[in-house]
């Protein structure tokens, strides 16, 4: 905006300090709404299951498998020191519901769970996983067209 002096149309000194402080509840509103929306991502990954930090392979506990059988409330199998497990999980507990002995299938599985590349750390990593992830084969397809 560009603003001579003593023309007709030029803002005077509190024209131009509401001018000032609109920009300024602009500009924080539009900070506002960018760090809302990161941390409603954020939210959003974590719900997902996409962000597992902190885990190791050489760990003792590895989850096998997870069905979710209704909001909040899942099975899953696990192999804890050795021992395979199911356990059910809600919001409220965790209960042993089996034991199981060891087997090919079971072994297989923990086998193929430990020799995972752990997930990348960084933000660009796991936005590009989760967009994968939701759009699948459609992406892919998009992309070998673009090579």
């Amino acid at each position: 905006m560009l603003l001579a002096a003593g023309e007709p149309g030029s803002l005077t000194g509190n024209q131009e300090t509401i001018s000032l402080t609109m920009a300024i509840f602009k500009t924080l509103g539009s900070l506002v709404l960018v760090v809302g929306l990161m941390l409603l991502l954020l939210f959003w990954i974590r719900k997902m299951g996409l962000a597992r930090g902190g885990s190791s392979q050489e760990g003792l506990i590895t989850v096998l498998d997870s069905q979710m059988l209704a909001p909040k409330k899942q099975v899953s199998v696990l192999e804890v020191a050795g021992s395979y497990l199911v356990i059910g999980l809600t919001e409220q507990q965790i209960t042993l519901l089996a034991t199981l002995d060891a087997n090919d299938r079971l072994k297989e599985a923990a086998h193929s769970r430990k020799t995972f590349a752990p997930l990348p750390a960084s933000f660009a990593s796991l936005l590009n996983k989760a967009t994968q992830t939701l759009s699948g084969a459609k992406q892919k397809k998009e992309s070998d067209h673009a090579e």
